[in-house]
């Protein structure tokens, strides 16, 4: 009759045991610490929940540090060498100024979704995006400096 479970012994292969078997015993919520970087792929395949890992953690904290956008979370996919982030739009920031399609955003970049008002959008070519929204942006790693200038 639990509603979470987290394995966080320091033993990748047993954190991700437990969670399976936390599963199985119909868990709904499981996180389980990998820090054996191999691991991570096939603990994601698994479906066994939240995967987390302290040498990935630190990096998105550090990445979101330096930028100089107004940045609400940054996460590095390391397995997909790509970036996510959550900008948040300031006034009269570049990407207000065009529809999406005629940003000119760098090619590998894709807008995957704005929160406007509290509210999910999908984004479109004819999408114009507004000061106040938090926008999604997915890119290639090390692409993220280049996409901050639209938010600046």
């Amino acid at each position: 009759n639990t509603e979470a479970f987290v394995a966080l012994t320091g033993n990748s292969e047993t954190n991700i045991l437990a969670c399976l078997a936390a599963k199985r015993m119909g868990v709904s919520k499981t996180v389980a610490e990998v820090e054996n970087i191999d691991y991570i792929g096939m603990a994601e395949s698994l479906d066994i929940g939240t995967v987390i890992n302290k040498k990935m953690i630190a990096p998105s904290h550090i990445y979101q540090m330096m930028l100089d956008a107004d940045v609400s979370n940054v996460k590095c996919l390391t397995f997909a060498n790509a970036d996510v982030a959550e900008f948040t739009v300031p006034e009269n920031a570049k990407i207000t100024k065009n529809k999406v399609k005629d940003l000119g955003l760098p090619k590998g970049t894709t807008i995957g979704g704005l929160i406007r008002n509290g509210e999910g959008i999908l984004v479109t070519g004819d999408t114009l995006i507004q000061a106040g929204d938090h926008v999604v942006v997915f890119c290639l790693s090390m692409m993220i400096k280049k996409i901050e200038k639209y938010f600046n």
